[in-house]
């Protein structure tokens, strides 16, 4: 019996295995609930205060607090799961970074956000005058912009937790056209601090359009994700195309000249994601079936000191 029950201690305190914590046993009960209330309150927890303080926020808070704040959704998610799955489980999240080769198609989608802000520009100063489509900086400034964009910024920072853990469990329960608009609905919600900081480049009056825009890329962001059998590189790279031609062409040229650019792109986005949806269906949104997490993996998870009850247990009834 000693023997028994030294060995069943040694597995609860297993490394490789999930922690005993009341995180753990939240986690496997409320995977998605958990996610997104510790990515909420971190990041929150940092971008309310640059909403209350305004102009008067010191530029290096702003900074760190962006930069942080951005990569919780992903820290979050890693931190979940390895509190709920063990470490098995954070190696099959980020093994996902790894899937590359899924065609080049599904690389060539990556140039879609630039063409969006391209042709939404041009349009726009044919039919009402304004600037043309520029690229703001010089080329190399603009490269080391967008490798930042991907790691450490907010590509990198949030996808591993929206696209890696938040979308497959939500298309669990849901179709992937659902699991997409729940997803794109908290996704640009998570946003809103930044809104609130009275910069000229985040006016609330073009919130509603970025609210469309994430609507639309949340789905276009699962028919990639499905597609391309669960690639989170894929959705990495597509979050740093979506920021950049934003942060490099569009947002540059001032609040004047970006607004109706800006509309008119997220209506563009809107009517890409209509036609992906009608294409490939509201249920899988791919050819393929909708990528999910195993419900077994948290419905079996053993619960940590049950084996040692169930030896107490049978020591009793042999006794």
């Amino acid at each position: 019996m000693l023997t028994k029950r030294s060995d069943t201690k040694q597995a609860d305190r297993d490394p490789a295995g999930p922690t005993t914590t009341g995180l753990s046993r939240l986690a496997r009960r409320h995977p998605l609930a958990s996610f997104f209330v510790l990515a909420y309150a971190l990041s929150w927890a940092l971008w309310i205060p640059m909403s209350v303080m305004r102009d008067a926020t010191p530029a290096i808070y702003g900074s760190l607090a962006i930069l942080i704040g951005s990569s919780v959704p992903s820290a979050v998610a890693i931190l979940v799961t390895a509190a709920s799955l063990g470490k098995g489980g954070v190696r099959r999240l980020l093994r996902r970074l790894l899937i590359w080769r899924v065609g080049l198609r599904w690389y060539l989608l990556l140039l879609l956000p630039t063409a969006l802000v391209v042709i939404s520009i041009t349009v726009v100063a044919v039919l009402v005058g304004g600037p043309t489509a520029t690229l703001a900086v010089p080329v190399v400034s603009a490269v080391i912009t967008v490798a930042f964009m991907t790691f450490p910024g907010s590509a990198v920072g949030e996808e591993i937790g929206w696209r890696g853990y938040a979308l497959p469990r939500l298309q669990v329960r849901h179709s992937a056209v659902t699991a997409s608009l729940i997803l794109g609905a908290l996704h640009t919600l998570w946003h809103l601090p930044l809104w609130f900081r009275g910069l000229a480049d985040h006016p609330l009056s073009v919130f509603p359009a970025f609210a469309i825009q994430g609507f639309a890329f949340a789905i276009i962001y699962t028919w990639l994700y499905n597609s391309t059998k669960g690639s989170l590189l894929l959705a990495v790279l597509f979050h740093t195309a979506t920021n950049a031609p934003l942060t490099l062409v569009l947002l540059p040229m001032g609040v004047e000249d970006f607004t109706g650019p800006f509309w008119l792109m997220a209506a563009l986005s809107a009517v890409a994601a209509i036609i992906v949806v009608a294409v490939f269906g509201p249920s899988q949104l791919s050819r393929q079936q909708r990528q999910q997490e195993p419900q077994q993996r948290s419905s079996i998870t053993p619960v940590p000191g049950a084996d040692l009850a169930e030896s107490r247990r049978r020591n009793n009834v042999d006794a």
